[in-house]
């Protein structure tokens, strides 16, 4: 096989480039009409890869949640620092600017390329602030009320925010943070074991080592990897394929570096074992979960509170009139026309007055109707009546309202 071919660094490259075009242009992909992923926070819903999850389902969001840190703790105990080296924008912001930085200083000046280097350097910021805001403010919205000069208070600070933060990170910080402040490498190191994938020099072929420092000047982090497993490696495999370079012209065909589950004689070997099998059949579990409860989820709701503003009150011929809010939620992906009835009553006849018929609201809309509730005759002690929700017919919500007496 052609060295060539070994070679780590370029696969590292094209997949952590392809995770950073992933997160800049999600915002821009949309299903269904909507962005694919996006906190909209006017309407209080979460876009999340063609559902809408509204601000009262967000026990949806825990799953995610949940989710999303049941699969952080199953491929860090597979793979490692897999995230760190090869799809975390922090490493993909070291490396183009430091590509850039090496390649400005052979075709220009230092003063020009220190210059041309701080202007990039403000541009990419500007675009990785955006880039945040668009997983809030569709990128359309974005630009319109920016270039407009209708961007708001909260969108303004934000950008200013981050753009200075992502500023200050490419100019003093980059691979500091990694190193220093980064939870991510500690946490690795409480949840690895010994089947974790991990990338070391191969203790049997040490003897083989000729010191030539290769694999510690190629490592971005300045550390030696032949010390063993340390948190501040990334596992972004540099000083493999150096280790390979030099291997190669000594006519061995593998260098003494490579990514390993661990040693069958340590213990290790095993990636397939009982906690990876654990966190997977969990990561199963709340897939299930998530997609039974969208699939299951009620396509219209209805909360009906006692009207503050007006109370009740008894008419002469006998009758109860109570003043209720009713919140009805369209979670359709069109417009629907809904009725309000009250679920009969034995003994008693009830009506509701107000806007309660031909109740028209768009997708993904909540619309407050202030309706009465009249029962005669006039119950003597607080009463409950079950209100319908319906649409062409069928139920497809309800909810209680409490009658009070005067």
């Amino acid at each position: 096989m052609k060295l060539a071919r070994r070679r780590i660094w370029p696969k590292r490259t094209i997949t952590i480039w392809f995770a950073s075009l992933f997160i800049l242009v999600l915002p821009f992909v949309k299903a269904g009409g909507d962005s694919l992923l996006r906190l909209d926070a006017s309407t209080r819903t979460l876009f999340f890869f063609g559902a809408r999850v509204r601000v009262e389902e967000f026990y949806l969001l825990l799953i995610v949640v949940l989710l999303s840190v049941f699969f952080f703790l199953f491929v860090t105990v597979v793979f490692g620092r897999v995230w760190c080296g090869w799809f975390c924008p922090q490493s993909a912001f070291s490396d183009i600017f430091e590509y850039l930085e090496k390649k400005l200083a052979k075709y220009a000046p230092p003063v020009l390329a220190r210059i041309i280097i701080y202007l990039l350097m403000a541009l990419f910021s500007f675009l990785v602030a955006s880039n945040l805001i668009w997983y809030f403010i569709p990128p359309d919205e974005y630009f319109r009320r920016l270039f407009s000069g209708e961007a708001g208070e909260v969108v303004t600070i934000s950008l200013v925010s981050i753009f200075l933060l992502v500023l200050f990170d490419l100019v003093f910080v980059r691979r500091k943070f990694c190193k220093t402040v980064c939870p991510y490498g500690r946490i690795q190191l409480m949840v690895m074991n010994r089947s974790t994938l991990t990338l070391e020099m191969n203790p049997d072929l040490a003897g083989l080592c000729i010191k030539c420092g290769a694999c510690v000047r190629k490592c971005p982090m300045g550390i030696d990897i032949r010390e063993g497993v340390q948190v501040e490696c990334i596992n972004c495999g540099r000083c493999l394929d150096a280790c390979r370079d030099v291997m190669e012209k000594l006519k061995r065909k593998e260098g003494l570096i490579h990514y390993t589950f661990g040693r069958s004689s340590s213990g290790g070997g095993r990636p397939v074992n009982a906690t990876s099998m654990l966190l997977a059949a969990v990561i199963i579990l709340l897939v299930s979960l998530f997609l039974f409860s969208i699939k299951n989820r009620a396509e219209a709701t209805i909360t009906i509170r006692q009207s503050v503003s007006a109370g009740s009150r008894k008419l002469p011929d006998g009758s109860l009139i109570n003043f209720f809010n009713a919140y009805i939620e369209n979670r359709g992906r069109k417009p629907l026309a809904f009725n309000l009835e009250p679920l009969p009553l034995q003994g008693y006849r009830i009506m509701l007055l107000g806007p309660v018929r031909d109740i028209r609201i768009s997708e993904n809309e909540n619309r407050k109707i202030d309706f009465m509730i009249k029962i005669y005759p006039s119950p003597g002690l607080p009463q409950k009546v079950k209100v319908l929700l319906r649409n062409e017919g069928v139920i497809v919500a309800s909810a209680t309202a409490t009658l009070l007496s005067e």
